[in-house]
């Protein structure tokens, strides 16, 4: 149909999806996003982590309450402690940071960890000339694999105990540092489909779901 050039046009904005669980495009106040069960599960299932761990950014303690399901008793504290004071060491340094101190907390990492790190990153983090030059040329703690969920998580929300959550609009990936590896980064995908809730739409045949986050 030729719309006449007299026309009024009314365009609707709609809300669509966003990086966190608001619908203002801002970060939560001091970047506080908690960890969904599975999430941490997953990367347990692929990488073994040695003992002693620190969690330094543990939060209401999402990782820390899988690591304990998983046999791992780790060290572990929030705000309350300043991590870039630590000076104890670890073998393994296993996070979710917040993202706006996330190169510091990388950096740190690197000081104090012996073996492993292992932090739960936007995959957009591989960019960047400053992350290349001082995390990623660095050959003493190489990048060892990037394990990417091919669905989007939605960091922010109330956890659940079975481990589900919505789809935002973020890609995640959890990023392993191994002070033991040579070669190149690898990149491998983690299946995260059966973590997503499905909600059914008005119209949709029983079985069908909502397709939603990285389809």
């Amino acid at each position: 149909m030729k719309i006449p050039d007299n026309a009024i046009v009314t365009v609707k904005r709609v809300k669509g999806k966003n990086f966190s669980c608001n619908n203002t495009g801002k970060r939560k106040k001091s970047d506080y996003y908690e960890t969904p069960y599975s999430i941490t599960n997953h990367i347990l299932n692929r990488e073994q982590l040695i003992l002693p761990i620190l969690e330094p950014a543990c939060g209401s303690g999402a990782i820390v309450k899988v690591l304990h399901e998983n046999g791992y008793y780790p060290t572990y504290y929030d705000i309350d402690k300043n991590f870039f004071t630590e000076t104890a060491k670890f073998e393994t340094v296993i996070t979710n940071p917040p993202y706006s101190q996330a190169f510091e907390f990388i950096k740190k990492a690197k000081e104090i960890a012996t073996s492993k790190i292992m932090f739960l990153l936007p995959l957009s983090y591989l960019h960047g000339k400053k992350r290349l030059d001082y995390i990623y040329s660095d050959n003493k703690f190489p990048l060892k694999c990037i394990y990417v969920f091919c669905r989007y998580p939605m960091l922010g929300e109330k956890l659940r105990q079975d481990g589900k959550y919505n789809t935002g609009m973020m890609v995640y990936a959890w990023f392993v540092w191994d002070k033991g590896y040579e070669g190149e980064p690898i990149i491998r995908w983690i299946d995260n489909n059966d973590d997503v809730l499905r909600s059914k739409l008005v119209g949709e045949q029983p079985n069908e779901a909502v397709k939603q986050g990285g389809e």
